[in-house]
């Protein structure tokens, strides 16, 4: 491996050595070696998050991937020196507390890289990528497999076949060859192209399929070293941020029923909206890998990255994202991936202003008494450009995803719940109610016109019974409404159902007063005159027997789909105190 060292303070680097691939520069002075090589950095650990999947939440595995083999333009292998000198390390070191694990070196893997690389089932630099990507998932996995959270600083975004399917192999040797990891992918493109459906051959689009199976390697040397223990579900990929999604990757996508989210429904929803759904979807008992690419950041953020899409993520969207997944404590990996410093404008408008990327604070100190690594305010004679914000930018969003709610002044998302209500007993229910309610609001709508037809006072009751079903009917509209938007909460249930209960006990009470109340009553009325009765023949006493008839079998009617109502409104509240019970 050719590396090239860096130091992992902000300061500028010494000037880099003739020998190629290879750039010298001190080591920082409070840096020890550990046991097996490995530098260690930092103090204190700040973050108040348990993790539930790192057995040392308090270390870090830093891999810095000088690679860009996966696409065609270069410069985007400098960014994690970059990204480093701008004080990454630092920050995630001094001012966050994390132990650093890693050799102090960016990889260029120059030693890696074939002479001889022809394009192969349409993929350009196939033996390299390959290649490279294999001995990334082996760095990860050298770290992941100690519990430690990993970061891996790219690259193009096809070190991601790398970096995940290490990732996943750890997780599964440490928890369980059946413990499955679940991936975010935040991107504007949605990299599942396959060899045979990409149009432009570089491999930076094709990692997701690589990674679920979609597609297969030959042989070793082209992907076929990865194996079952290296993959990630398709059940388990969520995609955040998407805008420039290829034809056959849509097709992939709606096939294989991967849960995508747009830039359309960021917009719809809002970011807090998203991310409670796509948390959701995974589930609060899986470990996450997150797979960052800056293009999924609008380029007004981020403008040196070699594939920008306007419309993007804001970069309090994208510190939002990472702010969320972390404060799940069941992120194990991040990926921070595209910055090309070599496409940053040479004359940039905006090079004047330092962009508010860091929106840390420390609470003990007056305003102004202290500015971060990334200044929160404009410098008024900064001479920096669109790279320079793209590497404050990122360096923001990189602590972001390792820090703690002690770096933010507001916490996010406490716990994500996902409330398992059970289908079929649910539809049941609301069958059952809204055939017991349209019949009561029928039988005295029909009642109501018998009244009037014999100029006789209507009772208030009949109204009482017609309100009270309506008003049932629009709770079973308002439930489906809710499944639809995937917001049935247990509290909202049981408040209406409540409710509904409890006006619909005082309507069985006057029905039943009605029925078998004192001497007059209905049922007896009914007794005496209809049900004893029995006249034949066509005539005008027959009609109107029968027609009293139909009255009295109303009111039982009525009863009966009251007393079935009461008991469906008792059993929906129980059915959702069980569904609140079993997500604590």
């Amino acid at each position: 491996m050719a590396p090239s060292r860096i130091s992992d303070h902000a300061e500028s680097a010494a000037p880099p050595s003739k020998t190629p691939g290879f750039v010298s520069v001190p080591d920082t002075p409070t840096s020890t070696s550990s046991s097996n090589g490995s530098k260690k950095f930092g103090s204190m650990h700040t973050s108040m998050v348990d993790s539930k999947f790192l057995s040392h939440p308090e270390e870090l595995g830093v891999v810095a991937v000088g690679f860009s083999g996966g696409q065609c333009k270069p410069g985007v292998d400098a960014a994690p020196s970059a990204l480093i000198e701008s004080g990454l390390l630092t920050q995630l070191r001094e001012e966050l507390g994390y132990k650093l694990h890693g050799d102090d070196t960016v990889h260029l893997y120059t030693d890696l890289v074939p002479k001889d690389d022809a394009p192969h089932r349409n993929m350009k630099n196939p033996r390299a990528v390959s290649a490279v990507t294999r001995r990334i998932a082996d760095q990860v996995y050298s770290h992941a497999k100690e519990g430690r959270l990993v970061l891996t600083l790219g690259g193009d975004h096809s070190i991601a076949i790398g970096t995940i399917g290490g990732t996943a192999k750890a997780i599964r040797e440490r928890f369980g060859g059946s413990r499955e990891m679940a991936v975010i992918w935040v991107d504007a493109h949605a990299d599942i192209n396959t060899p045979e459906t990409s149009d432009s051959g570089n491999i930076h689009g094709m990692p997701v399929s690589f990674l679920t199976g979609l597609a297969r390697g030959d042989d070793e040397d082209l992907f076929g070293w990865l194996r079952a223990d290296n993959l990630v579900n398709l059940k388990k990929l969520v995609y955040i941020g998407l805008r420039d999604v290829d034809a056959a990757e849509k097709r992939i996508l709606r096939e294989n029923g991967i849960k995508a989210f747009s830039m359309f429904d960021i917009d719809r929803h809002g970011i807090g909206r998203v991310m409670e759904m796509a948390l959701g979807h995974i589930g609060s008992d899986t470990p996450i890998h997150l797979s960052f690419d800056v293009d999924a950041l609008d380029p007004m953020w981020a403008p040196s990255t070699g594939t920008p899409v306007r419309g993007g993520l804001t970069l309090r969207e994208g510190d939002y994202i990472c702010e969320c997944v972390h404060e799940t404590g069941s992120l194990v990996a991040v990926d921070l991936v595209e910055v090309n410093p070599s496409l940053a404008p040479a004359n940039d408008i905006g090079a004047h202003e330092t962009v508010r990327a860091d929106p840390r604070r420390v609470s003990s100190e007056a305003p102004g008494d202290k500015l971060s690594t990334c200044p929160r305010y404009p410098a008024a004679a900064s001479s920096g450009s669109s790279f320079t914000r793209n590497k404050q930018n990122l360096v923001a969003m990189a602590s972001t995803v390792t820090s703690g709610s002690l770096v933010y002044e507001r916490r996010v998302v406490e716990k994500v719940h996902k409330y398992h209500w059970p289908a079929v007993q649910l539809n049941v229910w609301m069958l059952i109610m809204l055939i017991a309610s349209c019949t009561i609001i029928g039988v005295f709508a029909a009642f109501i016109q018998i009244q009037q037809a014999l100029l006789l006072p209507t009772p208030w009751y009949f109204a009482y019974f017609i309100t009270v079903a309506a008003l049932a009917v629009s709770f079973i509209i308002l439930l489906l409404w809710l499944i639809f938007q995937r917001r049935l909460l247990p509290s909202i249930v049981m408040i209406g159902g409540f409710i509904l209960f409890v006006l619909w006990l005082v309507a069985l009470i006057v029905i039943s007063v009605q029925l078998w109340g004192p001497s007059g009553s209905v049922s007896s009325n009914c007794n005496l005159f209809v049900f004893n009765a029995n006249p034949l023949g066509q005539s005008l006493n027959t009609l109107a027997w029968l027609e009293q008839r139909s009255i009295c079998q109303s009111w039982q009617a009525v009863f009966a789909f009251g007393l079935v109502g009461s008991i469906f409104l008792l059993w929906i509240m129980i059915m959702a105190y069980q569904v609140f019970a079993n997500d604590r």
